[in-house]
């Protein structure tokens, strides 16, 4: 069982201001926090840029299970923008890796990625022939591995990443 700690963001004690939120692991969301991220809470982000250093970080619950985590949250933040949180509480919010997408959305997205639009746009990446043979000399030596459960072969760090022990056809 996964279990969640309810955390509180604040400069003073006060349930009323700063930023409540849910986490399975509080010491790596705090630090989460504190990087200056270009998509996170808008709210959040200026008030750490402003309080700095004054900014405390408090556990309030600790051991819950994902819906009483998510229900003290909702008592603590019933209302969207209040204190530095923007949604109304008691969600975890939604992850858009693997949503599915219409075959609209997605050519509106590659227009919108083309041509000066493009970060690489203009850029010309050019190789020496030595560092060319470098790379061909250290992608043979590495040479390639297969996965047992679907028999797929590749190079190391790929296939650690999405086969053997997390392949898809691995039995659970």
């Amino acid at each position: 069982m996964i279990l969640y700690s309810v955390y509180h963001i604040h400069i003073d004690y006060c349930l009323n201001s700063g930023y409540i939120g849910i986490t399975k692991n509080p010491e790596l969301r705090f630090s989460q926090h504190k990087w200056n991220r270009k998509n996170s809470n808008q709210h959040l982000k200026n008030a750490l840029k402003k309080y700095g250093d004054v900014v405390k970080f408090t556990i309030l619950a600790k051991d819950l299970d994902q819906e009483a985590a998510e229900l003290l949250e909702e008592m603590l933040r019933p209302l969207p923008n209040m204190g530095w949180n923007i949604a109304k509480g008691g969600n975890i919010p939604p992850n858009p890796a693997g949503k599915e997408r219409s075959e609209e959305y997605r050519s509106n997205i590659s227009k919108a990625k083309q041509g000066i639009k493009n970060p690489m746009y203009g850029k010309k990446l050019s190789f020496s022939e030595e560092h060319k043979k470098k790379l061909s000399e250290t992608a043979k030596k590495k040479g390639k591995i297969v996965c047992p459960h679907c028999g797929k072969q590749g190079a190391g760090n790929s296939m650690k990443r999405w086969h053997f022990d997390r392949c898809k056809n691995a039995s659970k």
